[in-house]
Order: C-alpha cells, then sequence, then structure tokens
C-alpha cells in the first residue's frame, strides 16, 4: 500500500518551548487514521505541519511523494476554523469563498450537504451555534476533491444527532484512494470507522492497526488508555 503521509525525524519547537522531537511514522493511503494523543502532545501542531500551516524546526513531512510545501496545498483539505472568516460572512458566502479559492471544491454539494444539516446558508457565521459552525467547516472541509483531509476535532461541539450525521457524511465522502487524519477526544464516537490509530506522546509515537487492536478484545479507548498511562 501507498504512503498517503511520510513523517521524517521532525521536531517542533515555539521559541523555548519543544512541542515534539524526531518523529516519525507512515500513514498509508485510503485510510481512516485517528490521530490521538493527551493535552499538550502537540496534535494540532502536527496536523498544521501537514498542512503547510506551520513550518518544522528539523526532519520532513512527504505527502503523496511531495515534501510539503505550497505545492503541496492542493493535495490537501484542511478544516478550516469558524474564526478564520470574515466577520460580516454568511453560509454562502462561505461556500463561494471555497469556490473561488479551490478549483477542486464542489459547490453544489456543499449546498446539499448544508441542507442536510439544516443549516441556513444566510445567517452570520458568527451568529451560528457552535454545532452550527463545525457543521458547516466540516462541509467546506469535506468537498474538496483531494487525496488526503485533515480534521481537528471535527465533532466536539455537536449533539448527539448530528455526531452521527458528520460521521456518515466522514465515510460517504471518501473513496479508497482518499486518506482522513481525524484528531479527537470522542473515541467512543468515531472508534468504529478508524482504520489505524497513531497515539501520540511526548517521548514516542505508537502506530496500530484497529482490526489489530479489535482482534486483542479490546476497544479503541481502552487500548488508548492503557497505552497513555
Amino acid at each position: 500500500m501507498s504512503a498517503a503521509v511520510h513523517i521524517k525525524n521532525l521536531s517542533k519547537n515555539f521559541k523555548k518551548k519543544q512541542v515534539f522531537s524526531n518523529i516519525s511514522v507512515t500513514i498509508p493511503a485510503g485510510r481512516v487514521v485517528g490521530l490521538l494523543g493527551e493535552n499538550g502532545v502537540g496534535k494540532t501542531t502536527l496536523l498544521r505541519l501537514m498542512a503547510d500551516i506551520l513550518k518544522p524546526n528539523e526532519g520532513e513531512i512527504v505527502i503523496g511523494g511531495v515534501p510539503v510545501s505550497i505545492k503541496t496545498r492542493s493535495q490537501v483539505s484542511f478544516m478550516p476554523a469558524a474564526e478564520n472568516f470574515y466577520s460580516f460572512m454568511n453560509g454562502k458566502d462561505a461556500i463561494e469563498y471555497f469556490h473561488d479559492f479551490y478549483p477542486d471544491f464542489d459547490r453544489d454539494r456543499a449546498t446539499a450537504l448544508c441542507t442536510e444539516f439544516d443549516l441556513d446558508l444566510k445567517a452570520k457565521i458568527k451568529m451560528m451555534s457552535r454545532g452550527q459552525q463545525e457543521r458547516l467547516c466540516i462541509v467546506l472541509c469535506l468537498c474538496r476533491r483531494v487525496p488526503l483531509y485533515i480534521l481537528d476535532e471535527p465533532i466536539i461541539g455537536l449533539d448527539l444527532k448530528f455526531k452521527h450525521e458528520s460521521i456518515k457524511t466522514m465515510l460517504a465522502n471518501t473513496d479508497e484512494h482518499q486518506t482522513m487524519i481525524i484528531s479527537s477526544h470522542l473515541l467512543k464516537d468515531l472508534e468504529t470507522i478508524f482504520d489505524q490509530i497513531i497515539i501520540l506522546k511526548k517521548d514516542a509515537v505508537i502506530q496500530m492497526d484497529c482490526d489489530d487492536i479489535r482482534a486483542m478484545g479490546k476497544s479503541i479507548e481502552s487500548y488508548y488508555l492503557e497505552a497513555v498511562q
């Protein structure tokens, strides 16, 4: 199986604070991967490095055989945050913005998914509830046609109904050639869709196939809790 992401000897620090050091891991293509770890170990930082939002201090990340740079941005869809949009923008504005900015963005599908998610596209984003904002950001991320999707805590603000709807949408939107990396603390909600997990620790990285964990008679959550003890 080919690699979607290859991380080699990666280190990142902010001034004198080291986030992580000498991380190496390979993520195969066509998998749904859970990026797990306790608060402060650098999960969001790692995702931002993959998306070329941040730069590493040492090491490299290769996506689809190409070192991360402006060249790989067309291969990665990083879930936006609601606060990144202009204060005057409503849902329709956000869809049009993505359509103008990304040639691979499917505007019709985004509009249809917003209807399924019961989103009022005329409402200003800043006036939406947290759950509504998150549903919109999930739609914007998944309606690009790219090899790699990166979602950081995508369902943390959603109620039970929309958690299930969002998870179904994540699965329905990807094919066997596309890879999805999801960082989340909500393992009970997401563990059934993970093919593989990566547990980021301060001194190590643990990578496991979820089928192997299930074969042990363990849930993903119980395995994770044991790993971070």
